[in-house]
């Protein structure tokens, strides 16, 4: 088969793992870079060699003006510029990976994913961690039953991103949509609903904004459909690189997940814990990579593991949270 054409719209420190991921696969051609900088540009340049002669554009109506052939897009702009740069890729039947969070509006969200099944092309969520092996590994254990009934699952990430993301467009409100949930955090809201697998039925938050324009640290629980009880923990202030934790708790036994604090890209280590028995799987299998997976699903060979359902639900379970921070931490309904 041929290459999958893609252009990469954001050329920023973000897409650099996306285009190089991109330039080391053989099915995958990188044929334009869309960045309103030219110093972005440059640097991206630098950072990814395979790119140094590929063509750029300021934004992706000049791509499209341009004529040149496109199949599908990478999408690594800031995140309120997502849902109009991926509407537009979809009416012209392109395929789309687009970056967390999908949309920052649930009602964005739902367009793209209409859309998208109107045009019969494929948007997939960049939600790794649905691609990484421990995880999947607990994913498969509560789907199997194996855990038994499913009574409560906490999950914890934290990073320096207050320190790290000053004066960036991530602490921008415009821009952003918001702060750290809507950033890292968007990817362990995504594990917390797809762990569970079930939907949310109620939310109460407090969020502290350390000062900045956007939330910084926020607590919510989460209440699911048949009793399941959540709790999730975005720490924006984190005082070393990295914190991501997962306990999952169920009538047969216990799941828990932790990443190593100084390699926080690295896959984490789980324990689960079978009545008396404690188990650490090794070698697990490993799943294909993202872009792997994006390709096999617009070829029709698999399912889209990360679909827009994904964004949806993370969006509304983000806009729940700032809703019952605004309202003083009380009880809200998810809509």
């Amino acid at each position: 088969m041929s290459r999958l054409k893609v252009a990469v719209v954001g050329c920023g420190g973000a897409a650099t793992g996306h285009a190089l991921a991109l330039a080391n696969l053989a099915d995958f051609e990188i044929v334009a870079l869309v960045d309103p900088s030219e110093r972005n540009l440059a640097s991206f340049r630098t950072r990814v060699p395979a790119v140094a002669d590929v063509p750029s554009y300021a934004d992706v109506e000049q791509l499209y003006d341009a004529g040149v052939e496109v199949q599908a897009l990478t999408v690594v702009t800031p995140h309120t510029l997502h849902h109009p740069i991926v509407m537009g890729a979809i009416k012209r039947n392109l395929h789309v990976l687009c970056e967390k969070p999908l949309t920052c509006d649930p009602a964005h969200a739902r367009e793209i994913e209409s859309a998208a099944a109107t045009a019969g092309v494929t948007v997939m969520v960049r939600y790794q961690r649905r691609f990484d092996p421990a995880y999947r590994y607990m994913r498969d254990v509560i789907a199997s039953g194996e855990l038994g009934e499913l009574r409560s699952i906490m999950v914890s990430v934290g990073q320096r991103w207050l320190k790290n993301t000053v004066g960036t467009w991530r602490q921008d409100p415009a821009l952003s949509g918001g702060g750290m949930l809507m950033d890292s955090g968007s990817h362990l809201a995504d594990m917390l609903l797809w762990l569970v697998g079930k939907p949310v039925e109620t939310v109460s938050a407090l969020v502290d904004n350390a000062g900045s324009p956007v939330d910084i640290n926020t607590s919510a629980t989460v209440s699911f459909a048949g009793g399941v009880q959540g709790q999730l923990h975005v720490v924006g202030d984190l005082a070393t690189t990295w914190m991501e934790n997962v306990a999952v708790s169920g009538t047969n036994g216990l799941l828990r997940y932790e990443a190593d604090p100084q390699h926080p890209w690295r896959t984490g280590r789980v324990v689960h814990y079978r009545g008396d028995e404690l188990v650490q799987p090794v070698n697990l299998p490993e799943p294909p990579e993202i872009h792997e997976a994006l390709l096999a699903s617009i070829r029709g060979e698999a399912v889209n593991e990360a679909p827009p359902a994904a964004g949806i639900a993370v969006a509304e379970l983000s806009e729940a949270i700032y809703r019952s921070a605004g309202e003083g931490g009380a009880r809200v309904s998810v809509r």
